[in-house]
């Protein structure tokens, strides 16, 4: 016995001694490579070489300090050997496939200041496993399924934290013992359905970087008047309309902000006192007009106004603000001119540009770095009455030389249909639905080949009411309506609902079944139901 323990000793010593680590941190990291679907990872280890040459692990004094495997592949439980790593001071496991509960074994790494298993699908309370880990600097938990008992006892033993991630990890306020981590200077609380205890948020002086984007708040919570040393805050796809921003003019500092995804109808005059701004996302919003108020945002590089209500001539007091490099106002609906100074990485897809117009603006032979202008859209979305058995044309209003036509059904089922209309010869129930054309175009240009493609707003064939009864199982209760309108199927799937004014412009689209129409003016309205069926309508009265 004792030949066979020295052995084994003298064995594992002479192993030992031909990698930069011990035998025992060599067999933990191949017993994460085999655990966790090393094969299929990223990047693979080849289990040959000595772990230094291993993609993602650092070495230091014969000592693994970081294990970053970020995006990586990884599959299967949350690793249990990593207890092994005595002097494992970074470990980022995030971006990958893990799930089940957080080893126990994590408490035990008592040397970690980062640690990042955020973006997988781990599951259960880590309190037991994380609590413990006294000196971490950066904690980020966020997108997983964690559920936790008491997120203020969690949070109770991270004085020294710098970074923190909780988001989507199910809170609906600012946690209180947040206030305590007076050393954050990175927050992000993204994802959650937050909308009170932001005073909880004020001792965070020396914060930098927030982010709250897709809660539930209003406006700018005031107690964030206090983070004067701000340099990004998110407050993205939140419920903000008008009067959101009183507090920004405190944020001197800021330079990163994001709107995005609200429901703001104006900029704010606070906004224009952010001087030191640099970068500004006010995209998905109702802002048609008001440019003038930002030509004070001197330092201004980037601006992004996609998906607003932005119409007519191109806002030309945007292009007053001298450092603007990055200007992005896809998904309008702007048209005419295009301006000659506009800047070098400029977005104009998705709106009402002519194809002479974009031509016009081409010829000049701009330097920019990037130029996007197709493809474009055109006519507005309309509703066409047919009956069953008789002929329809679905129409759209582009028309000249060089083009060259295609027909969709519901989006993206491409039809047969190559020339200018749609025409329908006999009406089937099938045949009701949503139809789009896109248009192609190329022309060579003196110096590049411009090629744009336009698409038509959606045109919808809808059954005449007066021909047939809807089918049964379908009904759309009360009516008249003054606040909801509500959607009941018994037979079909109901897949998109569509309200039109009697002239048949489309009013909205939506895929509830309960649908507020209480800012619709009183009138009697179509509602026109899809079901794998086909677009099923009715009259109704809104009071």
């Amino acid at each position: 016995m004792k030949k066979l323990l020295f052995f084994l000793f003298f064995s594992q010593l002479c192993f030992s001694q031909k990698w930069s680590i011990s035998f025992a941190e060599r067999s933990a990291l191949v017993n994460i490579y085999n655990t966790n679907d090393g094969e299929s990872w990223s990047q693979i280890w080849d289990l040959e070489k000595d772990p230094k040459n291993w993609y993602g692990v650092k070495i230091k004094n014969g000592n693994v300090i970081e294990i970053n495997l970020r995006g990586n592949a990884l599959k299967g439980n949350f690793p249990t050997s990593l207890s092994t790593f005595s002097k494992l001071q970074k470990l980022d496991l995030s971006s990958n496939q893990l799930t089940g509960e957080i080893a126990p074994s994590v408490s035990s790494l008592s040397s970690l200041l980062r640690l990042d298993i955020s973006n997988n699908r781990l599951t259960g309370d880590p309190t037991a496993a994380i609590l413990p880990l006294s000196n971490l600097q950066e904690l980020s938990l966020g997108n997983n399924q964690f559920s936790f008992a008491d997120i203020d006892t969690f949070l109770q033993n991270f004085t020294g934290l710098k970074i923190l991630d909780l988001s989507k990890t199910g809170l609906n306020a600012v946690p209180q013992k947040i206030s305590s981590l007076t050393n954050l200077e990175s927050l992000n609380l993204s994802n959650n359905t937050i909308s009170q205890n932001f005073s909880n948020l004020s001792n965070l002086i020396k914060l930098t970087e927030l982010n709250l984007s897709g809660n539930q708040l209003t406006k700018i919570p005031s107690e964030l008047s206090s983070l004067g040393a701000l340099i990004s805050l998110n407050v993205s796809h939140n419920l903000f309309s008008t009067n959101y921003s009183s507090v920004l003019s405190n944020l001197k500092n800021l330079e990163w902000l994001s709107l995005q995804s609200n429901q703001i109808t104006a900029f704010s005059t606070e906004l224009g006192q952010l001087k030191k701004l640099v970068h500004l996302n006010i995209g998905d919003n109702k802002i048609s007009s008001g440019f003038e108020s930002l030509v004070s945002l001197s330092k201004l590089e980037q601006i992004y106004l996609d998906k607003n209500l932005i119409s007519g001539s191109f806002p030309s007091a945007l292009l007053q603000l001298n450092q603007l490099q990055m200007l992005s106002l896809t998904g309008n609906q702007l048209s005419g001119e295009i301006p000659a100074n506009i800047p070098q990485l400029t977005f104009l897809e998705n709106n009402r540009f002519t194809k002479q117009e974009i031509k016009n603006f081409m010829v000049q032979e701009k330097n920019l770095a990037d130029f996007t202008y197709s493809p474009q859209r055109y006519d507005e979305a309309n509703t066409i009455y047919a009956e069953l058995g008789n002929s329809a044309t679905l129409p759209q209003s582009l028309s000249g030389d060089g083009y060259q036509f295609a027909w969709f059904k519901n989006l993206d089922q491409k039809t047969t249909t190559t020339t200018e209309s749609f025409y329908i010869s006999h009406v089937e129930d099938e045949d009701f639905d949503e139809y789009t054309c896109e248009a192609y175009v190329f022309e060579k240009l003196p110096a590049e080949l411009m090629e744009i493609s336009f698409f038509r707003e959606p045109v919808t064939l809808v059954k005449n009411l007066g021909t047939e009864e809807v089918s049964g199982g379908l009904t759309v209760y009360p009516n008249p309506a003054k606040d909801f309108i509500n959607i009941k199927s018994t037979k079909s799937r109901v897949e998109n609902i569509f309200i039109f004014d009697l002239s048949g412009k489309l009013i909205l689209t939506s895929k509830d079944l309960r649908i507020n129409v209480a800012h619709l003016p009183g009138a009697t309205y179509i509602i026109s139901v899809k079901t794998p069926e086909g677009l099923k309508s009715f009259k109704f009265i809104k009071y």
